[in-house]
C-alpha cells in the first residue's frame, strides 16, 4: 500500500495527465467537427453536380467522389461521437482526481454534497462532531453518486453502531480498498456519469420487478399468438407473391396483427418498459459491475461482490444483454418501421418474450444489484480516509465491563495534517475534567475522540497510530442552541441533552458522555452546583464522562464512591506579545487564563 505522500503525488499526476488528454481530445473534437462539415458539403456538392451534369465526361467521377465523401462523412460522425464520449470520460476522471487532490488540502470544504439532507434534528451527535452537514466528514470523504449509496453512507454515520462480526468484515474490505486508488478513480467516474441519468431510472422499482416472479411473464395465449399468427402472415404473403392467393389475405392478416398489437400494448409495455427504463443507466452499471468483476479482491465482502458481478449469469452479463434489448425497443420510436414489424411479426410480443427470458435468467442477479453498488460506495467512502490521511487501525473491545480508551497520536481527520496536533490519550471510566484557556483546543479534542471512535466502530481507519477502546454509545452536549419557537433557552436545551444521558445511564450499558463547557448558559454559582450534581450521577464503571470547563472548581470533583476526577489541560504560551497554542494535552489542571490577551488581539484595550 502506498503512503499518503505517494498517493498525493499519484493523484496530482493523474489530474495533470487527464487534463492534457482532455485538451488533446478537445482539439481533435474541434477538427473533426470542421472536417465533418466540409466532407458533407463536398460530398453533397459532388453528388448533386454529378447527377445534374450527367452528360459531362466527369459526371461519373463526381458522383463516385460525392458518394465516397458522404461515406467519409458518416465515418466522421461516428468518430465524432466516440471522441465526444472520450471527452466526457476524461472530464469526469479529471474531476474525480481533482477532488482527491482537494482532500489533501482544505479544498474539500467547497464540495457541494454535504449530507445535510440526512441530518436529523434529533441527532445531536452527528451535528456536534461534524459527521454530516457543512464542513463534515460526509462532505470530505463521500464518493457516493447513487441515491442509495448516499443514503447507506449517511445511515452508517447516523447509526454509528454495527455488530462485531460485520465490523471486522467491513474493516478488511475498507483496508483493501484504501490500497486501490486506480480502482477508486475508475469506479467513481462511472458513478458520476450514472448520476446524470438518475432521474430517468428508479433502481428500486426496477429491482422489485426483477425479483418478483409474478411480474414480467408473457401469458400462455400470447406465446401461442406470437408463433402462430406471424407464421400465418408470412405464409399468406409468400402465397400472394407466388400468385396463389390475392393480396387481400396478407393485407387482412397484416391489419389483424397490427390491431392485436395496439389492443394489447398495455400488456407488452408492462413487461418491456421496466427493463427499457433501466437501459438508460445500463452502460454505466455494466462498467461499474465490470470493474468489480475484474478485481482480484481478497476480503470476504468484496470477493462476494466480485463473484456475484462476474460469471455467465452474473450482473455484468445481465446488463450487457439489457443494452441489446433496449436497442431493439428503440425501434418503437420509428413509427413506420415499428408498425411494419408489428404487422408482420407481432414485434412487441417477440420483444416481451425476450424480456421475459432475460428476467428468468438474470432477474435474481440484478435484483439487489443497486444495494451492492451502494454498499461498495459506502465502503469506498470510508477508504478515502486511508488514502488522504496517515491512519492506523482501531481495536474495539466488546466484552470489557469497565469502559476505557487509549490512543496514540490521535488527531482530527478534518484538519490539515500539518496543522492537526496529535495527542496521546488515556481515558477510563468515571470523570475526566479538561480545563484550558480559550482557543487552546479543548472542544477540538472532544470532537477528535468522538469522530475517531465513530470511524473505529464502523470498521474505518482512524486518524491515530493506535486506538484501543471499548464499544460505547456516544452522547454529546456541544453545539447547544436555543429554540425560540418552542420557548427553550440554551440552558434548558443543554439540560435536555444531559437528561438523555442520565436516562441511558440507568440502563448500565457502556456509554461515553462528552460535555463541552457544561451549563455555560447560566450563572457561575448555579453552574458549578448543577455541574457537580450531574457529573457525579453520570459517573460509573460503564460510563466515561469527559467534561471541558473553565470552572476550576470542578477539578476537585469526586464520584459517588469518592473517586477523584482525572484532570487534563491545554495551555497557551507567548512569543513576545503574541499568544500561541501548541494544542498538546497535559496532565493536571490548568493554571492560566488568556481572556485579556484575546481581547487585546481583537483590538480591545484592557
Amino acid at each position: 500500500m502506498m503512503t499518503v505522500n505517494e498517493n498525493r503525488k499519484q493523484f496530482e499526476q493523474w489530474t495533470l495527465d487527464y487534463q492534457n488528454q482532455k485538451e488533446r481530445a478537445d482539439r481533435l473534437f474541434s477538427r473533426i467537427s470542421t472536417f465533418r462539415i466540409l466532407t458533407f458539403l463536398i460530398g453533397a456538392a459532388g453528388l448533386i453536380i454529378g447527377i445534374t451534369e450527367k452528360e459531362k465526361s466527369y459526371a461519373t467521377l463526381l458522383v463516385i467522389a460525392g458518394v465516397l465523401f458522404l461515406i467519409g462523412f458518416v465515418a466522421l460522425v461516428k468518430w465524432h461521437s466516440v471522441v465526444a464520449e472520450r471527452q466526457e470520460m476524461l472530464t469526469e476522471k479529471w474531476e474525480v482526481c481533482r477532488r482527491y487532490c482537494n482532500r489533501f488540502t482544505d479544498g474539500w470544504r467547497k464540495f457541494e454534497e454535504k449530507g445535510t439532507v440526512y441530518l436529523r434534528e434529533d441527532d445531536c451527535v452527528a451535528a456536534d462532531i461534524d459527521l454530516l452537514g457543512e464542513n463534515s466528514l460526509y462532505q470530505m470523504i463521500s464518493v457516493c453518486h447513487t441515491e442509495k449509496g448516499k443514503q447507506t453512507f449517511a445511515d452508517h454515520l447516523t447509526t454509528r453502531y454495527i455488530e462485531e462480526a460485520e465490523r471486522e468484515q467491513r474493516h478488511a474490505a475498507i483496508k483493501e480498498l484504501s490500497g486501490k486508488p486506480e480502482f477508486a478513480v475508475e469506479f467513481e467516474t462511472a458513478g458520476r456519469r450514472m448520476e446524470a441519468e438518475k432521474e430517468k431510472f428508479d433502481a428500486e422499482a426496477f429491482e422489485d420487478f426483477c425479483g418478483d416472479v409474478a411480474q414480467g411473464k408473457l401469458p400462455v395465449f400470447a406465446h401461442i399468438l406470437r408463433f402462430l399468427l406471424p407464421i400465418c402472415e408470412i405464409v399468406s404473403l409468400v402465397l400472394f407473391l407466388t400468385g396463389t392467393i390475392s393480396y387481400g389475405y396478407p393485407l387482412a392478416g397484416f391489419l389483424a396483427l397490427l390491431v392485436i398489437s395496439w389492443l394489447t400494448k398495455f400488456m407488452t409495455d408492462g413487461i418491456i418498459q421496466p427493463v427499457y427504463y433501466a437501459s438508460t443507466v445500463s452502460g454505466e452499471y455494466e462498467v461499474m459491475l465490470s470493474l468489480i468483476a475484474e478485481q482480484a479482491f481478497q476480503s470476504e465482502v468484496l470477493a462476494r461482490m466480485q463473484q456475484r458481478a462476474g460469471g455467465a449469469t452474473g450482473a455484468v452479463r445481465a446488463y450487457h444483454k439489457l443494452k441489446a434489448i433496449s436497442q431493439a425497443y428503440n425501434i418503437s420510436f420509428n413509427p413506420l418501421v415499428h408498425q411494419i414489424l408489428c404487422g408482420l411479426f407481432l414485434w412487441d410480443y417477440q420483444l416481451a418474450a425476450v424480456v421475459s427470458r432475460w428476467k428468468k435468467t438474470y432477474g435474481t442477479q440484478v435484483a439487489g444489484c443497486s444495494d451492492m453498488i451502494a454498499e461498495l460506495e459506502d465502503l469506498m467512502s470510508f477508504s478515502v480516509l486511508g488514502m488522504v490521511r496517515e491512519t492506523g487501525e482501531g481495536q474495539i473491545d466488546y466484552t470489557e465491563t469497565e469502559v476505557h480508551l487509549e490512543g496514540t497520536n490521535l488527531y482530527h481527520p478534518l484538519l490539515l495534517p500539518d496543522q492537526a496536533q496529535g495527542n496521546d490519550v488515556t481515558l477510563g471510566s468515571g470523570i475526566t475534567i479538561i480545563t484550558g484557556s480559550n482557543m487552546s483546543g479543548k472542544t477540538t479534542f472532544l470532537r477528535t475522540v468522538a469522530i475517531n471512535l465513530v470511524l473505529a466502530y464502523l470498521g474505518a481507519p482512524v486518524c491515530a497510530e493506535t486506538l484501543k477502546a471499548s464499544y460505547m454509545r456516544i452522547f454529546t452536549s456541544m453545539r447547544v442552541k436555543d429554540d425560540v419557537a418552542h420557548g427553550i433557552s440554551t440552558f434548558y436545551a443543554e439540560i435536555l441533552r444531559i437528561k438523555e444521558m442520565a436516562v441511558y445511564r440507568k440502563e448500565e450499558k457502556p456509554m461515553l458522555c462528552l460535555i463541552d463547557e457544561i451549563f455555560k448558559g447560566t450563572n457561575s454559582a448555579d453552574r458549578i452546583v448543577g455541574a457537580k450534581e450531574v457529573i457525579t450521577k453520570l459517573a460509573g464503571s460503564r460510563c466515561m464522562t469527559v467534561v471541558s470547563t473553565h470552572d476550576f472548581e470542578l477539578c476537585s470533583i469526586t464520584d459517588k464512591n469518592q473517586t477523584p476526577a482525572v484532570n487534563y489541560h491545554f495551555q497557551e504560551y507567548y512569543e513576545g506579545d503574541e499568544l500561541r497554542f501548541d494544542y498538546k494535552i497535559r496532565d493536571g489542571r490548568c493554571t492560566t487564563t488568556n481572556a485579556r490577551a484575546i481581547l487585546r488581539m481583537a483590538g480591545f484595550e484592557v
